[in-house]
C-alpha cells in the first residue's frame, strides 16, 4: 500500500465516530466485492482522516490513496475505485477527474459521501448525477439518522433513465452478521424495458443483411437475441460519415461505423477485424467467433487448347508415351540397316515387310492391313504392340472428352509476395493495413478500398482484373456461389481475427451484452448460428451445365495433324531421294 498525498480534512471531531462508521461499512462491502488482485484506488479532496485510517485498516489489501494531484500511469487497468467526499459535489468532481484521465469508470465504485446534511449527500440528486456521468456499478453508502451507514444503488428505468435509489440488497444482513456481503454490484442494463437501442452496421453477406431494418445473417441473427435478452428495441443505423467499418481520416477523426459510437450508436456490430488503433479507441465485447480474412484475386489465365492434349495423361506417363514410340522410330531404322537385313536370312525369319511397325498403328487408328511377318515370333511380338497402341488409345480417347471439355489454368499466385513480385496492384480495408505495419513492401504501397467498392473489384477480378483484395473469406465464398464467377483465393491467409462487438469506451452496455455473449457461446448457440450463415456447404450450389466442345477445343489435334502432314511429306521426299540414289 502506497500513500501518495492526504488532504487535511475539515470535519469536526464530534463527527468522527459517524465517519469511521460509514468507512467501516465501506470497506466490509470492498473486502466482499473486490477482486483482490487488482489495485483499488481510493481516492479523496476532502475527508476526515480518521474515516481514511478506518477504511485502511478494515480493508487491507492492495490499494493506493490519492488525490486529484495524483498523475496516473496504467489509468485503464484500474477497474475498481473508492471515493471520500463531503458532499456530493466534492464525489462529482471526484468523477469527472477521473473521465478526464481515461479510467474505466465502468468498473465498481464504492462513494462515502460524509456529511450529515439531507441536502449535501442527497441519494436522489446522487442517483441522477451518477447517471449523467454514467457510473451505474455502483454502491453509494450516507448516514441517516437513526439508521447509521446506509448502501444505495439503482438501475435502468422504464422511462429510458435511471431509476429511483433503491437500498442495496441484504445491508442490514452484510453489516450486522456479515452474510450474503458478496452481491453488492450485480450486473445492470438487464433490462432495458423495451426503450430504444441504436446499433450501427451495414449490408455485409454473410454477416449482415438488412430487410425492412429487420437485420438477418450471421451478425444479424445473433444481434437480434442480444437485443431480445435485453428486452430493448432495435434501431438500426448504417455509417452516418463514411461507409464500412470505419477508419481515422486524416484529421485523426473515425468515420464509418466506428465512428457513430462517438455520438449516434450504442454499439457497433459489423464483424469488424482487431487492430491497434481500435483495441486503443473503442471498448470492445467478449471474443464470440473468428473471422478469417485472405487474399483474394483474379482466376488465373486459361492455357492454350492445345495444351488439353497432353492432360489426360500425367508428365511421368507421357514421358514413357515418348519413350515408347521413340523406340518404334528407332527399331524402324534399326529393320533398314544392311546388318538387320543380314541377320533375317541367317536366322530364317523369313520376309520382314516394309513398314510393318507402321501398320499396327494403322491398324490401331481402324485401317485394314494385310501385311504380318511370316516368323510367329516376329508377329507376335506385332501383335503385342498393337495391343498396347489399342488400349493406351482407348485409355486416351476416355479421358480426353473430359479434358477438352475443362478449363485448365496456368500456374497460380501463393501468397502476397509473388503478386508483389508480378507488379500486381494490392490493397483493401484501412484496418487490414495495421497488420502489415512491419513489412514495409505492403505497407508503402497499400491502396486503401472501401467496403462499399468491394463487389465492384470482385466482379472485375472475375473478368480477369489484375488486383489483389483483400477481404474475409465467408464473403469471398458467398460471391464465387453465383453462375460463372471464379476467383483465386490465395493460400495465404492475413489472419484469423477473433469476432467483437465494439463500443464507446468504457460504455455501460459492456458487462450485461458480454454477459449473453458468454452464455451463447457457451451452450453452442453461436457455433450453430454462424456455420448455419457462413457454412458454405448450405448454400445451394448451382448445378453444372454441360459445356459443348467447341472448335477452338480441337485446335492441338489440327496442330499435331498438320505438323503430321508436313513431316509425311518431308520423309516422303528423303525417302524418294534415299531409293533413286540406291537404284544408281
Amino acid at each position: 500500500m502506497s500513500i501518495n498525498s492526504l488532504i487535511e480534512t475539515n470535519i469536526q471531531l464530534n463527527d468522527c465516530d459517524g465517519i469511521e462508521n460509514l468507512a467501516k461499512s465501506a470497506a466490509k462491502i470492498a473486502f466482499h466485492n473486490f477482486k483482490w488482485h487488482y489495485v483499488t484506488l481510493v481516492l479523496l479532496n476532502s475527508a476526515a482522516s480518521c474515516g481514511l485510517s478506518a477504511f485502511l485498516q478494515a480493508y487491507n489489501k492492495t490499494s493506493i490513496v490519492a488525490n486529484v494531484n495524483l498523475k496516473p500511469r496504467y489509468s485503464d487497468l484500474t477497474k475498481q475505485f473508492v471515493l471520500f467526499g463531503q458532499t456530493m459535489k466534492d464525489v462529482l468532481y471526484l468523477i469527472q477527474w477521473l473521465e478526464d484521465h481515461k479510467f474505466n469508470y465502468i468498473g465498481k465504485f464504492l462513494i462515502i459521501c460524509q456529511s450529515n446534511e439531507l441536502n449535501d449527500c442527497d441519494e436522489t440528486e446522487a442517483v441522477e448525477k451518477l447517471w449523467n456521468h454514467k457510473v451505474i456499478n455502483v454502491a453509494f453508502i450516507k448516514h441517516e439518522p437513526n439508521c447509521g451507514a446506509i448502501g444505495y444503488t439503482y438501475d435502468f428505468g422504464e422511462d429510458c433513465k435511471n431509476s429511483p435509489p433503491t437500498k442495496l440488497d441484504n445491508w442490514d444482513d452484510c453489516l450486522q452478521n456479515g452474510e450474503y456481503c458478496g452481491n453488492m454490484f450485480p450486473i445492470k442494463l438487464k433490462n432495458l424495458h423495451r426503450c430504444p437501442i441504436v446499433v450501427s452496421t451495414f449490408i455485409q453477406v454473410p454477416y449482415m443483411n438488412i430487410t425492412d431494418d429487420v437485420p438477418s445473417g450471421a451478425d444479424g441473427d445473433l444481434l437480434r437475441i442480444l437485443i431480445e435478452a435485453l428486452n430493448a428495441t432495435l434501431v438500426i443505423m448504417t455509417p452516418h460519415y463514411g461507409n464500412g467499418w470505419g477508419n481515422l481520416d486524416d484529421n485523426g477523426t473515425w468515420v464509418g461505423s466506428l465512428g457513430d459510437l462517438y455520438d449516434l450508436a450504442n454499439f457497433s456490430m459489423t464483424s469488424a477485424s482487431i487492430t491497434q488503433s481500435r483495441y486503443q479507441d473503442f471498448q470492445m465485447s467478449s471474443f464470440y467467433y473468428t473471422v478469417t480474412l485472405v487474399w483474394v484475386t483474379h482466376p488465373p489465365e486459361m492455357e492454350m487448347p492445345y495444351y488439353k492434349l497432353l492432360r489426360p495423361f500425367k508428365v511421368d506417363t507421357q514421358i514413357a508415351f515418348l519413350v515408347s514410340f521413340a523406340l518404334v522410330i528407332i527399331i524402324f531404322l534399326i529393320f533398314k540397316t544392311n546388318i538387320c537385313i543380314y541377320v533375317y536370312k541367317k536366322m530364317k525369319f523369313g520376309r520382314i515387310p516394309d513398314k510393318v511397325l507402321f501398320s499396327s498403328w494403322e491398324i490401331c487408328m481402324g485401317q485394314p492391313i494385310l501385311l504380318f511377318p511370316s516368323n510367329m515370333s516376329l508377329c507376335y511380338l506385332v501383335l503385342m504392340w498393337i495391343w498396347y497402341c489399342f488400349l493406351m488409345r482407348t485409355f486416351y480417347q476416355v479421358h480426353l472428352i473430359n479434358s477438352l471439355k475443362t478449363d485448365i489454368y496456368s500456374a497460380q499466385l501463393l501468397n502476397i509476395e509473388q503478386a508483389i513480385q508480378a507488379e500486381y496492384p494490392f490493397g483493401g480495408g484501412a484496418a487490414l493495413k495495421d497488420y502489415y505495419i512491419n513489412n514495409s513492401l505492403v505497407y508503402d504501397n497499400w491502396k486503401h478500398t472501401q467496403s462499399n467498392q468491394y463487389h465492384t473489384i470482385l466482379l472485375n477480378l472475375t473478368e480477369g482484373m489484375k488486383f489483389v483484395l483483400g477481404m474475409n473469406l465467408a464473403t469471398a465464398k458467398v460471391f464465387l456461389k453465383q453462375p460463372g464467377r471464379k476467383l483465386h483465393i490465395l493460400p495465404q491467409k492475413i489472419i484469423n481475427c477473433p469476432s467483437v462487438i465494439f463500443f464507446k469506451r468504457f460504455s455501460p452496455l459492456v458487462p450485461p451484452i458480454n454477459r449473453i455473449i458468454e452464455r451463447l457461446v457457451e451452450f453452442g448457440w453461436v457455433d450453430v448460428i454462424f456455420r448455419n450463415n457462413t457454412d458454405t456447404n448450405n448454400i445451394e450450389k448451382p448445378e453444372d451445365v454441360d459445356k459443348p466442345i467447341k472448335l477452338s477445343n480441337f485446335t492441338g489435334c489440327y496442330v499435331i495433324l498438320f505438323c503430321g502432314w508436313v513431316s509425311s511429306f518431308v520423309l516422303l521426299i528423303i525417302e524418294n531421294y534415299y531409293i533413286r540414289k540406291t537404284k544408281r
